[in-house]
């Protein structure tokens, strides 16, 4: 065990908040510095460790934890085809070899952590998930800093404390260390923020994350990683509740002015990220115009759809991402990044009276109605298209209710029972729907597309009907008519 840990785990017994915070501040008098952001800080010369001593450390934990195949694991191994008769034998000859530690130490290197099902597949090339703990350890995590690096080992007993130990290290590296020499920072800030969220509220949490951000804004010069640090405030301010929104717009208006040229600006990617979350959060507030703006550049040479990829997987947490249904009418628009940018765009170009755009949406992008309309308005006096509207309606409901479409009669009747009711699973998709199939009306009959809009009609009042939204649609009939 790493000696800090051990002093730390001794004196506190395994517990953490003001118990914790005494212990640091007792372990090294001579060292001693308390920050109002996250407490006390740690001695870096208790916390970084040349390459060597890291190895070793990493190695003897490996060995003493992980270092045999327990009756536990020949259960959990017996459905592959590892030989458990010569597992033990290949373990140790793996973990005693120079090539078994430099894999290791290796491994630690690209992907900063490592857990048992890593030596599993290090050691046998087996890809098997192991879902607990094994042999009182959890995981350990290596990154470098400078020219040493940060280890940090979770074990099984007092798991707590060691996370809360975990988030104390990487505080006091960037509190003490320049930011040029961190690797990985924004994946160690990340880590910070949920090792801290799990026993913070998550008001506290952006808090604690702004103001550590801000000191090292305030600390180091302009460069990647800082404007990384920049975008990841952003999101934790989106993610982070009502209070928090407010503060959205200065912090992006910020990164705009910081960063918008120069060696390290704003990539189109970047600019999508934090148009798509001013979209948002433009429509939050009904600012119709804001809302039409940023979509016309997420939709306009496809900005979000050529990014999306890169965009979900390093920001799940921003863009909603379940799989698009272009087939498909009724459902939760709010689910997918592309189907929501077109549901908030539509419902201000017709908050706006903007319904040639409306119609010029709905013809160029499928996934901005359904493929049945979107084939309709493509296709001149296609009256079959037409009928398959109320097909593809009863479809969906079919899947929504029934998972399958075999019962289409019975999941239109399950659905016409509870879909208006907010306690049911169907509230949500169908406020949506009828929220979006109504904005499509209205600038269906603002237009003139009124052999559409007499079939869409009929669909939504026989399935979609919500009170609200029907009697905005009539008005909005009876005045469009004076």
């Amino acid at each position: 065990m790493i000696q800090l840990d051990q002093q730390l785990l001794i004196k506190t017994r395994g517990q953490i908040g003001d118990v914790l915070e005494t212990a640091i501040s007792e372990i090294n008098i001579e060292y001693h510095e308390n920050n109002s952001i996250f407490g006390e800080l740690l001695p870096l010369s208790s916390i970084l460790f040349n390459r060597g001593k890291a190895a070793s450390i990493i190695m003897s934990t490996v060995k003493k934890y992980w270092g045999n195949v327990d009756l536990f694991l020949q259960a959990v191994l017996q459905d592959t085809t590892i030989d458990l008769e010569t597992a033990n034998d290949r373990l140790h000859t793996f973990l005693s070899s120079k090539h078994g530690e430099q894999s290791i130490f290796d491994f630690l290197l690209v992907h900063k952590s490592l857990s048992f099902d890593h030596i599993i597949y290090l050691v046998f090339g087996k890809e098997i998930n192991i879902p607990n703990s094994v042999g009182g350890l959890t995981r350990i995590y290596l990154t470098r800093i400078g020219g040493k690096f940060l280890l940090h080992i979770i074990y099984n007993q007092h798991s707590e404390f060691w996370y809360m130990l975990f988030a104390k290290k990487i505080y006091s590296i960037f509190m003490q260390v320049t930011l040029n020499e961190i690797h990985h920072a924004t994946d160690l800030m990340k880590q910070f923020k949920k090792t801290i969220n799990s026993h913070y509220t998550l008001n506290q949490t952006v808090v604690v994350m702004n103001e550590l951000i801000e000191k090292i804004d305030y600390e180091n010069p302009r460069s990647f990683r800082l404007k990384e640090l920049h975008l990841l405030n952003v999101i934790a301010h989106y993610n982070g509740g009502k209070r928090h929104h407010r503060k959205i717009k200065k912090l992006i208006s910020d990164i705009f002015d910081a960063w918008g040229n120069g060696r390290c600006a704003l990539t189109e990617k970047e600019l999508v990220l934090l148009k798509y979350i001013l979209a948002v959060e433009a429509a939050n507030q009904n600012e119709n115009k804001k809302v039409i703006e940023y979509g016309n550049f997420l939709i306009g040479e496809n900005h979000l759809n050529n990014h999306a990829i890169e965009l979900l997987l390093e920001y799940s947490d921003v863009l909603p991402n379940i799989k698009p249904e272009p087939t498909t009418l009724v459902k939760c628009y709010h689910k997918n990044y592309l189907e929501q940018i077109f549901y908030i765009m539509i419902n201000a170009l017709v908050q706006n009276e903007q319904f040639t755009t409306v119609i010029r949406l709905l013809k160029d992008h499928e996934i901005a109605s359904c493929s049945t309309i979107y084939q309709h308005l493509n296709t001149e006096n296609d009256e079959n298209t037409l009928h398959l509207i109320e097909a593809t309606v009863q479809k969906d409901i079919a899947f929504i209710v029934d998972k399958t479409p075999h019962h289409v009669m019975k999941s239109i009747e399950v659905w016409l029972q509870y879909y208006r009711l907010p306690e049911s699973h169907y509230y949500e998709i169908a406020m949506d729907t009828s929220s979006h199939v109504c904005n499509i009306l209205m600038a269906l009959f603002a237009t003139e597309q009124f052999e559409l809009f007499e079939k869409l009609m009929e669909v939504y009042q026989k399935y979609l009907k919500v009170d609200d939204h029907f009697n905005k649609l009539r008005e909005f009939v009876s005045d469009f008519v004076k």
